[in-house]
């Protein structure tokens, strides 16, 4: 895959068309980058805030995707514009970017395989022991891999230069890359297809059995919690199958278009241009797609419901208490000075007033009447 310096096509006819298929990788680039950046902010003050809804290990493994794939992209946008001439530099980038990938490919397979466990063994104990392996064998095999890859030159059109990259790949090399990325990524996909049909499998059969629960009629409080929980039980076990079928088919649909690229041209011997274009720019969204997974899970959401609703109150708190204290000091600037009132307690309702017009006051002002709390607060 041509993970390092984009190539830009040779045959094109004019200067602003390789400068169009410069910025259009830089902004998709971009864009997932500040996805990703988004996504380890918002979990850091999830974690700070509310760490028992956030630590979980599918959040988290989330997360370990979009730190390397932030890395690569970082790569990425530096190197968009930039030509490297030394052989060990291009080497070194050529082999973070490898494993950065292949490291996304297998965590995303083990998030398949840990809600497998969860869903289908009903195994939570052997999941959560299982949860430090996902990360040592994701690593540890793309990192070896890498290494393996990245001290193979090109050798298209007898390039020996790893600086370049094949835009025409020869029989060689795409073996060699098959052997090292494509098997891998091919087996991996394996793996989290089969894992989801047996996800699949099993939550059409938890759903039928809470639909029969559902239907019987509740005579009791114990019958009617029974059934409330059986509800929210099914609402988590189709969130939980939603991520199972999301993972794999963002990396797939997000790797697999650089394997056909690969094989067309080899093949085919010669440019693909569009199908080039198109291929990295799924490849660099992966990012996004992982980013907006993150952002609509279920245990996300309410975290941010919750520091939002927190910020609403603490926001509606203080104006009411800064239009008392600014009732109070109309009163005095006409006359109307309350009894038992003193000059220390007026001195301090003075800078209480000024502390709750200062700028942290304005920007929860400003910011919560854009949100529906503070809209309904705003009328308060």
């Amino acid at each position: 895959m041509s993970y390092f310096n984009p190539v830009i096509p040779s045959t094109a006819p004019q200067t602003a068309v390789r400068k169009t298929y410069r910025l259009s990788l830089t902004i998709v680039s971009g864009v997932s980058l500040l996805t990703t950046v988004s996504c380890i902010v918002v979990f850091v003050i999830l974690m700070a805030y509310n760490s028992h809804r956030v630590n979980i290990p599918l959040i988290k493994i989330t997360l370990s995707i979009q730190s390397v794939h932030a890395v690569a992209l970082v790569i990425t946008l530096l190197l968009n514009d930039i030509r490297i001439k030394a052989e060990l530099l291009c080497s070194s980038l050529r082999y973070v970017l490898y494993s950065c990938y292949l490291t996304s490919i297998f965590l995303c397979c083990a998030i398949t395989i840990h809600l497998w466990l969860v869903i289908t063994r009903r195994k939570l104990n052997q999941a959560r022991r299982n949860e430090r392996w996902y990360y040592i064998i994701s690593f540890t095999l793309a990192i070896s891999l890498s290494a393996a890859l990245a001290t193979i030159p090109n050798s298209a059109f007898r390039i020996s230069n790893r600086c370049l990259v094949a835009i025409i790949p020869s029989k060689e090399y795409l073996g060699i890359r098959w052997a090292l990325y494509y098997a891998w990524f091919i087996i991996a996909s394996a793996i989290s297809i089969l894992c989801m049909l047996s996800v699949l499998s099993s939550a059409r059969k938890l759903t039928h059995t809470t639909h029969l629960r559902g239907r019987t009629h509740q005579t009791s409080t114990e019958a009617y919690r029974n059934a409330v929980n059986a509800r929210a039980n099914s609402k988590r076990l189709r969130s939980l199958v939603f991520y199972t079928i999301a993972y794999p088919l963002i990396s797939f649909i997000c790797n697999f278009p650089q394997l056909i690229l690969e094989l067309l041209t080899t093949v085919l011997k010669k440019e693909l241009d569009a199908l080039r274009l198109i291929s990295l720019i799924l490849l660099y969204s992966e990012g996004l797609f992982l980013g907006l997974a993150f952002f609509f899970y279920p245990a996300v959401l309410h975290s941010i419901r919750d520091i939002n609703n927190s910020a609403v109150q603490y926001w509606v708190i203080e104006q009411e208490e800064f239009w008392r204290l600014q009732q109070n000091e109309i009163k005095r600037a006409h006359g109307g000075h309350m009894l038992g009132d003193e000059p220390s307690t007026s001195m301090m309702d003075q800078q209480d007033i000024k502390q709750f017009t200062s700028r942290k006051g304005r920007f929860y002002h400003w910011v919560l009447k854009k949100t529906p709390e503070g809209k309904r607060a705003s009328i308060l």
